[in-house]
């Protein structure tokens, strides 16, 4: 059985891609037993939603100044968050 740290991590995950079908299964059996990562699971739905429309209200905002970031920035960046990937 998972633990709820191995719970909010695949809620987590399945935010940004679809889990395969043994780990939404064990996450399914876990969340229809644990109160406390069902209650974790609304919170993070939630956060992201807010989040999402946060994002699509910045990017509706004509007003705000457009801000880029130079190549090299960008690239580094790519590079720190792809090594810390989990795996």
């Amino acid at each position: 059985m998972l633990s709820c740290k191995d719970v909010s991590q695949l809620l987590s995950e399945s935010l940004d891609r679809n889990l395969p079908f043994w780990k939404r299964l064990s996450l399914w059996t876990h969340l229809g037993m644990c109160r406390l990562c069902r209650a974790f699971r609304k919170d993070l739905q939630h956060l992201h939603k807010r989040t999402r429309q946060q994002a699509e209200e910045i990017e509706a905002d004509t007003s705000a100044p457009q801000v880029t970031l130079p190549d090299e920035s960008r690239q580094r960046l790519k590079r720190v968050l792809e090594s810390h990937k989990p795996s």
